[in-house]
């Protein structure tokens, strides 16, 4: 269900900010000079970059995070091991733990 949602606010969003990105051009294509509209284009694709970019920069941070995790746990799970396996070998050779 949040999945859902989530999918039907990025799709409405998307349609809203693209039909004002390709609205806004046309709009003004009466009342501006040749070079404004240029300048108007070129901020649009600038815009257009940045929010890929945050959105890939946001995918791999998660991804990134999700790859620590999990070398933290394989760590965490092969100290437990290394451990079990050394109190093992000393409980073999009838010492104390405490020795």
């Amino acid at each position: 269900m949040k999945k859902l949602l989530n999918t039907l606010i990025i799709s409405a969003a998307a349609i809203i900010v693209g039909y004002w990105a390709i609205a806004l051009p046309f709009h003004l294509f009466d009342t501006l000079t040749g070079i404004q509209m240029r300048i108007i284009f070129i901020c649009e694709i600038f815009i257009y970059f940045a929010v890929f970019s945050a959105f890939f920069i946001i995918k791999e941070a998660k991804a990134e995070k999700k790859n620590k995790e999990r070398k933290y746990k394989e760590k965490h799970i092969k100290r437990l091991s290394d451990n079990a396996n050394h109190f093992n070998n000393i409980k073999q050779k009838n010492f104390h733990s405490a020795a």
